[in-house]
Parts: structure tokens; sequence; C-alpha cells
């Protein structure tokens, strides 16, 4: 979590204060932890920032509050993925293709408890892996969360499936666009 913040007054004493973001031009991208940190340096600070949780959090921020106020594009699979789910699930699933649709789901049915992907999410195509994002998201539809309603549920889980996960490595450039999310 970030944490610190400099005093701007000139001539006093910088200070560090918890729970504020520093601003990015301060900060400098140093490298990768053991596939899985970024270490950030900052003129008082250095900041070791977990991947996957940055990278949820910026996918997350863009899903759920969109710049153009649209999803992100749909990428057709090359080849349609079949998903075959248990009979709950795929019960969850068909009464649900028009609203999974909403978030990327180019999906039909195929048989009782299988499913066609023709297409998702870029975030999801990316990772590739569409048929695990699609069982997760189909999971998270009839989950529960304290203080998180269904379509929170439901974005939060395509974010955590399409960011990087702890042992990917990244380019510096990868780093630096990942810091500035």
């Amino acid at each position: 979590m970030w944490g610190s913040t400099l005093s701007h007054e000139v001539g006093s004493p910088a200070r560090v204060e918890r729970g504020d973001l520093p601003r990015f031009r301060d900060l400098r991208v140093v490298g990768q932890i053991g596939f899985g940190y970024i270490l950030v340096d900052e003129l008082l600070a250095a900041w070791i920032v977990d991947q996957h949780v940055a990278h949820e959090r910026a996918l997350l921020d863009k899903l759920a509050d969109p710049e153009d106020g649209q999803m992100p594009t749909i990428q057709s699979l090359l080849v349609p993925e079949v998903v075959k789910l248990p009979p709950r699930d795929a019960a969850e699933a068909t009464d649900s293709l028009e609203e999974l649709s909403v978030y990327g789901f180019e999906v039909g049915p195929l048989g009782k408890d299988s499913f066609r992907i023709q297409g998702v999410i870029i975030t999801l195509a990316e990772c590739g892996d569409a048929a695990g994002g699609f069982r997760e998201a189909v999971s998270a539809m009839r989950g529960t969360a304290p203080g998180m309603s269904r379509e929170e549920r439901i974005l939060a889980t395509i974010a955590c499936h399409s960011a990087v996960k702890l042992g990917d490595k990244l380019s510096y450039e990868e780093m630096k666009a990942l810091i500035k999310e």
C-alpha cells in the first residue's frame, strides 16, 4: 500500500504521512524483486509494490469506471473455447447469458452444461485463459461477499483473473506503465 507524502513547503523538512499516494513524477522504478514485486524509489522512501495487487486495482478501476463510459474492447477468440460447468453453475450461466455479455463475454450454450466462448474483454484474452475467467465470473455471480454488489464481485473477479501474477517477469517498460496506472 502506498503511504507517504512529502511536505512541499520551501525550507521545511520533508515529512512522511500514511495514506496518500506519491506523485508519479517523484517516483523511479528500480526493478523487479522475485518476479512478484516492483521496487520503486522516491526521494525519502522506497516502495515495494505487489505487482498482482497493483495490476488488479488498475484493471478494476478501469472496469468499474471506464473513461469513455464503455467496457473494454471485446477480443474475438481465434479458436472458440468450450467450457463444461457443474450443473449449478451451468444453470446460473444459462439464466445470465445476457448479463454476462455486459461484462464482455460472448458466450452461447452448447448442450446442457457446456458453453462456447467466442470472445472476451481484451484483458482476459491477453492473459490467455478465457475459460478460467468465465468459470470464475459465473461462480462470482452466485457468490456472496460482505459489502459487495453482484456487479462488484464480477468485476473484481475479472480484474483478478486478468492481472499479472506472482512469477510473471515484467519488462522495465511494463513495470513503469503499471506503476503509472
